[in-house]
């Protein structure tokens, strides 16, 4: 494990609780099983549990070295343990390790304060194919079930109000079903009439259904589901929003209970602007309320005014930016303001909006030049490098430029910097040049086909994930080692193809020599230990008619 940039400095970070140092020697400690450090750590900054970098938290360390210990501790502290899982869930981790102990004490702790288990998914699974009948069978035969938490602390209340289906809302409450549960993230049923991030009410639930989060929300009012600020604020209820202030001034300047992207969760005034309700953005600034609150790894500069932007409210822009709003911040996995006005940055062109971007940059908007590099906006970037040329500086700009294919961008980096290729990190759902010409521009100018990340990753393990033949290719033709082991799952790119189900890459890396076999190799990280375990029979049956024992 390499410490990153960011963690060797006593800062505090942007994206994470903690400083950049006090994280870093978590991370250590949780490795190494050291809970008096950990303890520590903790007694001076009880936000470390909640702490993490690139979605790794400390307990992902702690379980992945078999720290009960440690484990333990952490998980009777962080409010929202699975969070941040990545790749695989902390059981998962557990259980590819042969860790029993560890996998015992996870499923018991998550099952017990977080009421998340495996129970829950059957009455889960009914609800989402719509079989009513059966969910009541099931029920009847387990009326705990009804209470039941699934794997991501789900009951079966909130997966009714996620499909949005009314008849098995209805049937719940019938049967006694809490509306008021919350889920680990802190979630409530009227939280989720349109969805959360794994389950997305504009994506997963069929276009023409005939049912609106809005109808949804109404229904669960009928039954007595408690309405909060942020609820309030996101559906217009100005009388409610006037009750709930007046009983308790101090909710304007606190985040909701519900920690996540969307209606509801965070800020009372950014779901306010983000729907478009001025006057309760107005009320709310009239009572104190801070337009640039921070919503905890996700907005840390606030997020009322990236949500109004978003959604096209010029009237509560203007206000928010008149009550001293930044006019331009970075939203986790949102790119920034100015991404969002201009239409670019991920965001649909047909999203341009000249009189916000004008709004906003008369306050004093810019970007990052990681952002420009991303969208490919050369004319400004001439400029800001022109001006000062340090700002070329940047590897993750150039990694930025590259993936996304702006090879003037690219060049223009390249002109001030020549060397800065032998510095550039991929991101992993990017990792390599978007084509062949600008990847071997890049190793032209000094890129390392072999460039690791913090846990050993290297370009090659994610182009096993992806199935990305083309590229590994070329990285190959450049240098790029068959053998590399990472820290994550303790595999060579030829682990990750088998344990992704990447059929096609297990054959190349086959045919170009990856030994499925390695001395060093960890019994549960071969090959065909994912394959089998992943259920992968066609990657299986492939490793052993070309002689794989083991």
């Amino acid at each position: 494990m390499t410490q990153p940039d960011a963690l060797q400095r006593p800062d505090p970070l942007v994206w994470s609780t903690g400083t950049g140092t006090d994280v870093w020697a978590l991370f250590c400690a949780c490795v190494q099983g050291d809970l008096p450090t950990v303890i520590r750590l903790l007694d001076q900054d009880p936000s470390l549990a909640r702490c993490h970098h690139h979605y790794r938290k400390p307990l992902y360390f702690a379980v992945r070295e078999n720290q009960l210990d440690v484990a333990a501790y952490l998980l009777a502290r962080d409010p929202d343990p699975t969070g941040l899982a990545f790749n695989d869930s902390l059981v998962e981790i557990a259980r590819d390790r042969g860790y029993g102990a560890m996998e015992r004490l996870l499923e018991t702790t998550l099952a017990q304060r977080f009421n998340a288990s495996a129970r829950g998914e059957p009455a889960a699974a009914l609800i989402r194919a719509q079989e009513l009948e059966s969910l009541q069978s099931l029920l009847n035969a387990s009326p705990d079930l009804l209470h039941a938490g699934d794997l991501r602390s789900n009951q079966p209340i909130h997966w009714a109000v996620m499909t949005r289906q009314p008849e098995f809302i209805a049937e719940l409450v019938r049967r006694g079903a809490n509306l008021e549960a919350r889920r680990m993230d802190g979630a409530r049923a009227i939280h989720l009439t349109n969805g959360d991030y794994h389950f997305r009410g504009w994506r997963d639930v069929p276009k023409d259904w005939p049912h609106a989060p809005q109808e949804i929300f109404q229904l669960l009012v009928r039954f007595g589901a408690t309405v909060d600020l942020g609820m309030a604020c996101a559906t217009g209820d100005i009388d409610r929003v006037r009750e709930l202030v007046d009983r308790d001034p101090s909710l304007v300047h606190r985040a909701s209970d519900y920690a996540g992207y969307y209606v509801g969760a965070g800020a009372p005034i950014k779901n306010a602007a983000a729907t478009g309700h001025l006057e309760i953005v107005r009320f709310l600034l009239e009572r104190g309320a801070d337009p640039n609150q921070p919503e905890e790894g996700i907005a840390p500069r606030g997020h009322a005014l990236h949500s109004a932007v978003v959604h096209g409210h010029l009237d509560i822009v203007r206000l928010l930016l008149q009550h001293g709003a930044h006019p331009n911040v970075e939203v986790e996995s949102s790119a920034d303001t100015l991404s969002a006005a201009l239409g670019t940055g991920g965001y649909p062109a047909d999203r341009h909006n000249t009189e916000l971007v004008e709004l906003l940059c008369s306050h004093g908007a810019s970007r990052a030049v990681h952002l420009l590099a991303y969208s490919g906006d050369l004319v400004t970037a001439a400029a800001v490098f022109a001006a000062n040329p340090a700002l070329a500086n940047d590897p993750d700009a150039l990694a930025n430029a590259a993936s996304e294919g702006h090879e003037a961008f690219v060049r223009l980096m390249l002109r001030y910097h020549p060397n800065l290729a032998n510095r550039v990190e991929f991101a992993g759902w990017a990792v390599g040049a978007k084509t062949r010409e600008l990847n071997e521009l890049l190793f032209a100018h000094g890129m390392d086909p072999n460039a690791a990340d913090w846990l050993g990753i290297t370009p090659m393990h994610q182009f096993a994930r992806q199935g990305d033949i083309e590229k590994a290719a070329i990285f190959l033709a450049h240098g790029a080692r068959l053998h590399a082991r990472d820290e994550d799952l303790c595999s060579t790119p030829l682990g990750w193809a088998a344990k992704f189900g990447r059929r096609a890459m297990v054959e190349w890396f086959l045919d170009q020599g990856a030994s499925p076999n390695l001395p060093d190799d960890p019994p549960w990280a071969t090959p065909l230990a994912w394959a089998r375990r992943r259920g992968h029979t066609d990657i299986t049956e492939l490793l052993l008619v070309r002689g794989v024992t083991a």
